[in-house]
């Protein structure tokens, strides 16, 4: 595909959501030029990254003259390019199941995460949240979490089309709740190692 050599993707020195597009980069077989990015430079929001992102955060997908962000849209929008379209379903009900699991992590999952991150975790220099802030969001993780195990009991992967970009998502959020001392079921901890058996699974992805 002509297009793909035109993708540049600005990720971070370290694992982030950008490790989300790395990783279905690699599953759509695309080409990809990858920079590695600090965050700050000095005291502030690094200026080559604000020029590319006024929010000043990755992913950023330069493709042509676009800047694409939000790791995604920028997997579908990928996905769409592709030519090799395997990572959203097509009929009418998987898209549903597709959707429907999406929502839950974007809505019960990751913005808890994102909350613990900054009430106990390594930007908790930056805010002022109250200190019952992350005890209750761990809390309201562990509960998700046990829903999350009913979606794969019996299946090898979220979706019954196969791997999409649903296990992309829900490996970095579930790995990302390990990182604050969650302990997840059995059938989770198989699912996770499942995946970090595949041939694409990027390396910057593992969590440890």
């Amino acid at each position: 595909m002509k297009e793909s050599s035109e993708l540049t993707l600005y990720a971070y020195p370290f694992r982030s959501r950008a490790e989300r597009v790395l990783w279905a980069i690699q599953e759509l077989g695309l080409n990809c030029n990858v920079i590695r990015i600090k965050p700050f430079v000095g005291d502030g929001p690094n200026p080559e990254l604000l020029k590319i992102n006024p929010d000043g955060k990755v992913p950023v997908l330069i493709h042509g003259e676009k800047a694409l962000t939000e790791s995604l849209a920028i997997i579908e929008y990928l996905n769409s390019i592709s030519g090799n379209a395997k990572l959203v379903p097509v009929t009418q009900d998987s898209i549903y199941d597709f959707r429907s699991k999406m929502h839950y992590g974007l809505t019960e999952i990751e913005p808890y995460l994102w909350f613990s991150e900054q009430a106990g975790g390594p930007l908790k220099r930056f805010y002022n949240w109250p200190q019952d802030i992350y005890p209750e969001s761990i809390n309201r993780v562990l509960r998700a979490s046990k829903s999350v195990s009913a979606f794969i009991v019996d299946n090898a992967y979220l979706s019954e089309v196969g791997f999409t970009m649903l296990d992309i998502y829900y490996y970095h959020i579930l790995t990302w709740a390990k990182q604050h001392g969650i302990e997840h079921s059995a059938d989770i901890e198989e699912y996770l190692n499942r995946l970090e058996k595949r041939e694409t699974f990027p390396k910057e992805m593992y969590w440890k």
